[in-house]
């Protein structure tokens, strides 16, 4: 069963434009990453503070191994260096089946 993670970050509009060339470049290594089959950050065009993440990995043991990177330990130290005002993670087993569109 794949895993799907949604992220929503409430950087604000300042941060975000500080920090977009770094979150360009983690969506393009994580992408690369073993068992990674999607990973997007977007703006919300609601509010534009807010960054959601969109993720998915073959299964839990690859998203574990995703926080063991070098890399992560860099992203977490500009999520260190600039603390979101508000991080909501969500985490969830699912199942790809047919849309009813298709």
């Amino acid at each position: 069963m794949s895993i799907v993670v949604n992220v929503e970050i409430d950087w604000g509009k300042e941060i975000i434009k500080k920090i977009y060339s770094i979150l360009q470049k983690h969506v393009e290594i994580t992408k690369k990453e073993y068992g990674c089959e999607e990973f997007t950050f977007s703006i919300d065009v609601n509010n534009p503070n807010i960054i959601r993440a969109t993720e998915l990995w073959t299964n839990m043991n690859v998203l574990e191994d995703h926080f063991k990177t070098k890399y992560w330990e860099y992203f977490n130290s500009i999520m260190e260096k600039y603390p979101p005002k508000n991080i909501i993670v969500n985490t969830y087993n699912v199942e790809k089946i047919k849309h009813p569109l298709d």
